[in-house]
């Protein structure tokens, strides 16, 4: 099977209960095709991916790249559920998408080696891949939820911590937010 359906696969069943009620993603075949043969295209080609959403693809078309694992399109769907747009409104699932958009993928694993012989036992990073960092417009609007009260329960202190952050790496709409925000 190739990389990029078993990455479909594997995708759809870790995001399927962000994306749906509980359930799996369920694209039908064509679909995934479809999904996937656009995936490959853009792979690495960012323009091309910014077209293909531009071109305003449809929220089912989004839910179901977005299940593959692809960060960009996990900021996509959850803009739009954040927003109402072309799907139900549901900001919990939103600020899950934001989040899982934001994480850094670690390409490090550890295994554990038992002692051998009188050589205590050890944990051992092995490098499986590059690490995939995290998309910082997914965390700003993560943060802007809870700063602005949006999120299912707003933690004003952790939205302003985030902005922080961010605005520390150069991030520039978090820095312009916070020459904006009332001190206190």
């Amino acid at each position: 099977m190739p990389p990029v359906a078993l990455s479909l696969i594997a995708g759809a069943s870790l995001f399927g209960g962000l994306l749906g009620s509980g359930k799996n993603v369920e694209c039908p075949p064509q679909r995934q095709q479809w999904v996937t043969l656009l995936r490959a295209e853009a792979d690495g080609d960012i323009a091309l991916l910014v077209a293909r959403i531009t071109e305003r693809l449809s929220t089912e078309d989004v839910a179901c790249w977005a299940a593959t694992g692809d960060k960009p399109m996990m900021l996509e769907l959850a803009k739009r559920l954040e927003a109402g747009d072309g799907i139900a409104l549901d900001r919990e699932r939103a600020e899950d998408l934001y989040r899982e958009a934001a994480r850094t993928i670690s390409g490090t694993i550890y295994a554990y080696s038992p002692r051998v012989g009188k050589s205590p036992g050890q944990v051992i990073p092995i490098r499986t891949r590059p690490d995939v960092p995290g998309l910082p417009e997914a965390r700003f609007r993560l943060a802007l939820m809870h700063v602005e009260g949006r999120a299912p329960k707003p933690r004003l202190r952790r939205g302003f911590k985030w902005l922080h952050a961010l605005a520390k790496e150069g991030y520039p709409p978090a820095i312009a937010y916070l020459a904006r925000a009332p001190k206190t």
